[in-house]
């Protein structure tokens, strides 16, 4: 275990003692955290993140799996004042740091702060619309779900869906109950008083410490009224956990979206409003369905598989030209007709500038891509095709121009962490995706003599890899571009899973691979519980594989990062392939093309250090806590026989190899 930073000056010596004293042998955190012990990378990490507050620096730090980074970067915060924002990467994340982490802390520091979590307006019942929901709502099971949220909505005082037990997450009762920054009324809203959401901001701006996630901070960013823009100059410390994701969702925060998903919603709003306000004066059910029919086709000329398409696929597909005019004339046709009654109800203006608004951002994706201002990020376009709706967007290739200018503005401590940060050893790709670097201005000295503003540390896991975990890289199978590969993985898993007493974990890179490799699973381990991405929501199926003894679970992207599983509960993980991004993927294509313009290696300036970053958080749910134990299988032997895939070999932790799967089959044998 070592730890290693570049040019950080001595914090201030106060805040310094004081983490000093409590990361050390005798530290009073024992007794509020009796599970608490001296890690010496957990206590180098507080003291870099309180030089940082003290000098209102930007750190990037990296700390291993195991070191503790939540409480090396509360206490120091809690303990230099001030207002504290922390992002985090999902809901989850915020929940558990408010419900678990921070009371934790402050009651460790006996910190008398006032604390909040501030979400995403679609978090929040919307009372206006709740009154509504049930004219859209069909089938006993969800008017009964409906009068759960009704309920829920007169006895909670926050309004947030996450605390109603088994409402599922994606179900489409939450599209119906809460609001969107486009049919939100704001002061016109005759429930604006009693609103969840501005009881939520209200409370944000009275807090010391507030929790919110990646998404909200860059939906503010981007100028989607989220309620975050009036906190952040307010904040004296900005903490950005798991910023691995940040330049990701940035980007698809930092352009513009349309989708037939907010046109549906419009059509139905429609309705409502006309037989609220203006019944009889218009066919209101004709109107509102001749619009949601016209979002319908748009989406029916799209493929019927999920998936993400560039423009000039989506322009050259047949139908395309004649549904997107019908779209647009019809969203300009109810504009009209709401617009010969505007006086009915202030409600229709807002549908009025609605109808207007998409009609604009269905055109502009269409239309050729202007030329940008100089300086600039460059542009792409893409459309995701979801198995009900379509959604078109317009996103900068790089976040890096604006969060510099964003940093540049604000002079308070930004500190960025996470378990993987670093590629190679070095910052250099976080700090190009984020702009820290001198040509965006983002890393100069604050002044001559002065420690530069961004700073870096890095911090190896306190776990012993090499004797808790095993790595296998088989050979012979098929290479992933290969057929039979998938089912090869799939018999391979079946084969170690069949021997594991804990959970087995099969990420996939895609989720054609998740059902050949469940599919096989399933035919050759009868009996075994085998679940499989979208079976269910992510927190149910994590909750059955957790609950299942010797379960087998496959998934995707969602389940490569933020799934801890400690003990026996996952005790193998097999990864199908190295995670490179596919390079016919819209977002993925336009930013190599860029940098091969520029002269630059688009494999080893971006696919290279993407794959890495994704391999070490796929790896990353094997191995906890300090007593875990397991296996990780990597089912690509490039990792071993090319010299790029050593590379990312030496990104991994550093697990004890085997060549075999009967070596890997007797380690599991062994942890029984």
């Amino acid at each position: 275990m070592h730890a290693d930073s570049a040019g950080a000056p001595a914090p201030d010596t106060a805040l310094a003692e004081q983490c000093d004293v409590l990361f050390s042998p005798g530290s009073p955190l024992q007794a509020e955290l009796p599970q608490w012990s001296v890690r010496e990378g957990q206590r180098a990490l507080a003291l870099a993140v309180a030089s940082a507050i003290s000098d209102r620096a930007i750190l990037l730090a990296e700390a291993g799996t195991g070191t503790g980074k939540t409480l090396a970067y509360l206490v120091p915060a809690l303990l230099h004042g001030g207002r504290v924002i922390i992002s985090t990467a999902t809901r989850n994340l915020q929940d558990q740091l408010y419900t678990k982490d921070l009371p934790a802390a402050r009651r460790a520091l006996g910190a008398a702060v006032s604390t909040c979590v501030l979400k995403g307006r679609s978090n929040y019942v919307c009372l206006y619309r709740l009154q509504r929901a049930a004219e859209w709502v069909h089938g006993r099971h969800a008017h009964a779900q409906l009068r759960r949220i009704v309920q829920f909505a007169k006895a909670d005082a926050r309004g947030d869906l996450s605390a109603l037990s088994g409402l599922e997450e994606n179900s489409a009762l939450n599209f119906l109950v809460t609001s969107t920054t486009d049919n939100c009324l704001g002061a016109d809203c005759p429930d604006y008083k009693a609103c969840f959401v501005m009881k939520a901001r209200r409370e944000a701006m009275a807090s010391d410490v507030v929790i919110i996630n990646h998404h909200l901070f860059f939906a503010d960013l981007a100028l989607r009224g989220e309620g975050v823009a009036e906190l952040l100059p307010t904040a004296d410390t900005l903490i950005l956990d798991e910023a691995h994701q940040l330049a990701e969702i940035g980007v698809q925060f930092l352009g513009a979206r349309c989708g037939t998903a907010q046109v549906v919603d419009l059509s139905r709003d429609v309705l409502a409003g006309g037989l609220q306000h203006a019944k009889g004066l218009a066919d209101w059910q004709t109107l509102s369905g001749a619009l949601e029919r016209a979002a319908r086709d748009l989406r029916l000329v799209a493929p019927q598989a999920p998936g993400r398409l560039s423009q000039p696929q989506m322009i050259d597909l047949p139908g395309w030209d004649v549904a997107l005019h019908d779209l647009q004339a019809q969203l300009a046709h109810t504009a009209a007709v709401l617009s010969a009654h505007e006086e009915a109800a202030p409600e229709f203006e807002r549908l009025m500038e609605r109808c207007t608004a998409l009609q604009q951002a269905f055109g502009n994706w269409q239309s050729p891509a202007v030329e940008r201002d100089e300086g600039a990020a460059p542009q792409v376009r893409w459309a995701d095709v979801g198995s009900a709706h379509l959604r078109l967007q317009s996103a900068p290739l790089s976040i890096a121009a604006a969060f510099a200018n964003l940093l540049a503005q604000r002079s308070q401590a930004w500190i960025f962490t996470s378990a993987t940060l670093s590629v190679g050893g070095n910052f250099r790709h976080a700090r190009t995706a984020l702009g820290l670097t001198p040509e965006h201005g983002g890393c100069a000295p604050v002044e001559q003599g002065v420690a530069p503003r961004c700073r870096e540390l890095r911090v190896t896991s306190p776990f012993d890899y090499a004797a808790q975990a095993r790595l296998l890289v088989p050979q012979d199978l098929p290479l992933p571009n290969q057929p039979g590969h998938s089912e090869a993985v799939g018999a391979l898993a079946a084969q170690l899973a069949a021997g594991n007493a804990g959970g087995t974990f099969v990420l996939t890179t895609t989720l054609r691979a998740a059902k050949v490799i469940a599919q096989t699973l399933r035919q050759l381990l009868p009996g075994r519980a085998v679940l499989e991405q979208f079976d269910e929501s992510k927190p149910a199926l994590l909750a059955r594989f957790a609950a299942t003894a010797q379960a087998v679970l496959v998934g995707s992207q969602s389940f490569w990062e933020g799934v801890d599983l400690p003990g026996d509960r996952l005790t193998l993980v097999i990864i199908d392939k190295l995670p490179f991004a596919p390079p016919d993927d819209p977002l993925t294509a336009a930013r190599l093309r860029q940098i091969e313009a520029e002269g630059r290696s688009g494999f080893t300036d971006y696919s290279m250090p993407q794959a890495a970053l994704s391999l070490q958080q796929g790896a990353g749910r094997l191995i906890r806590t300090e007593t875990d134990r397991g296996v990780l299988v990597v089912c690509d032997r490039r990792l071993t026989a090319t010299g790029w895939g050593r590379q990312l070999l030496a990104s991994l932790p550093p697990f004890s190899r085997v060549s075999r799967a009967e070596d890997a089959q007797a380690f599991l044998q062994q942890m029984r």
